[in-house]
């Protein structure tokens, strides 16, 4: 028993700090990952976050129920894409980046502090006509990374759900981009 508990805790402490060199940006051996697939959904999850934050002002100012219903389709699909991306992260014992903050409107493809303060402050038409391209350019964003995952990533499940980032949000800004006057 006494040399179990030794043995225990050096494994312990082996197991802590190689979790902890992937927060140091080491990346964690996982099969069929690599550090694109890990950095893809480090950035996509607060992109995506962005996404719904943006989209529910849509829900409560929108006077377009155009808007309103392409907004509610974002939060939908989105989230379900932010809990499959967050589950690969744990699983590869990488970093789970927070929600977008203040430091994340720096992050590149996100929506700057100064614009969602502007959707915050309209209502109706004025906040249709601004959200509606703001959202497509967002998408875009989306659609890059999406892109540079599908040729730098590994891991076949990350390389499935970019495809249909790209199909789904191309048909999305394709939408939106016909909505617009």
């Amino acid at each position: 028993m006494r040399r179990r508990l030794p043995m225990a805790l050096f494994g312990l402490v082996v197991w802590v700090l190689a979790g902890c060199s992937t927060a140091t940006g080491a990346a964690p051996a996982t099969p069929g990952a690599n550090q694109a697939d890990i950095t893809f959904s480090q950035q996509m999850v607060p992109h995506h976050q962005q996404s719904i934050q943006v989209a529910n002002l849509a829900s409560e100012r929108s006077a377009s129920e155009y808007v309103k219903a392409t907004a509610a389709k974002i939060v939908k699909a989105e989230s379900a894409e932010v809990r499959t991306m967050t589950g690969w992260l744990q699983s590869w014992n990488a970093a789970v980046l927070p929600a977008a903050g203040h430091a994340g409107h720096a992050m590149p493809g996100m929506i700057t502090e100064g614009q969602v303060a502007s959707l915050q402050n309209l209502s109706g038409a004025e906040f249709d006509k601004v959200w509606l391209p703001l959202m497509a350019e967002h998408l875009r964003n989306g659609v890059a990374m999406a892109k540079t995952v599908l040729s730098a990533g590994e891991h076949a499940e990350t390389k499935a759900l970019a495809q249909e980032i790209v199909e789904n949000q191309t048909a999305a800004i394709d939408e939106i981009t016909a909505q617009l006057p």
